[in-house]
């Protein structure tokens, strides 16, 4: 008999299941604009508000890649700062997160997870009779740290992941 396949806690949120948004594909040099990457102040909040929602604990399982001979650590750091994990009711400082396993972060860390993503690059050249060569510059965004949020408490905790994730820049 099957076992039935194991139900997702309705409140999980998997990064897996936000799409990010790509970057256009670069055709001509003329159709080439600079990414220039603006900050956008967070106005919904007041800046004393901003750091206590950063410092906020967040639950969070890193999920292994599909890649051969995967890591089973994930780098995570801020301003030099190694991620602080919950252990025993006091913060401990991780360099490295390891994955598959239950981790209580600051908000702050798991928006370096949410960030951190990679940029991949295919050039295909389009050759046509007495013309000249012409490049398509195609780019793909991928993250580079999958994970699902067990628990948020905040209510704002799932819009807040969601916008962070679906950006490509």
């Amino acid at each position: 008999m099957e076992t039935p396949p194991a139900r997702r806690n309705r409140r999980e949120l998997h990064m897996g299941d936000i799409k990010i948004e790509q970057k256009d594909s670069i055709v001509s040099i003329e159709d080439h604009k600079p990414d220039i990457i603006f900050a956008e102040p967070d106005t919904s909040l007041d800046y004393l508000s901003l750091l206590a929602f950063n410092e906020e604990p967040v639950t969070i399982r890193l999920e292994p890649t599909a890649e051969k001979y995967a890591s089973r650590w994930v780098p995570c750091w801020v301003n030099g700062k190694g991620a602080e994990v919950l252990i025993n009711g006091g913060w401990v400082e991780f360099g490295y997160l390891p994955v598959s396993q239950p981790l209580t972060l600051k908000r702050k860390y798991v928006e370096v997870l949410i960030r951190s993503k990679r940029d991949t690059i295919n050039t295909t050249v389009i050759e046509r009779d007495n013309e000249d060569p012409q490049n398509m510059i195609e780019r793909s965004t991928t993250s580079t740290a999958l994970f699902s949020v067990l628990e948020d408490r905040n209510p704002k905790g799932a819009e807040w992941a969601t916008e962070l994730r679906r950006r490509a820049g």
